[in-house]
C-alpha cells in the first residue's frame, strides 16, 4: 500500500482509509512528508481508520 499516491493525486479534500494494524506505521510515516495534511488516527481492536484531510481545499466551495 502507498498511501503517498493517494495523497499527492486526490482531488478530494479528505480522504479515509481502513488499514491493518501491521500497515498503520506506514499511514503514520507519511505524516512527515506530506505536511498540507491533517491525520487523524482512529484505532480498532484489530484495525485503524486513518483519515486524511487538506490544510487547505483543494476547491474553493463557491467555485462548485
Amino acid at each position: 500500500m502507498e498511501i503517498g499516491w493517494y495523497l499527492r493525486f486526490a482531488k478530494a479534500d479528505a480522504i479515509e482509509a481502513k488499514v491493518s494494524l501491521k500497515g498503520a506505521a506506514q499511514v503514520r510515516h507519511e505524516e512527515h512528508i506530506f505536511p498540507d495534511w491533517n491525520f487523524a488516527f482512529e484505532e480498532h481492536e484489530d484495525h485503524v481508520v486513518a483519515r486524511m484531510t487538506r490544510k487547505k481545499p483543494l476547491f474553493d466551495k463557491e467555485d462548485t
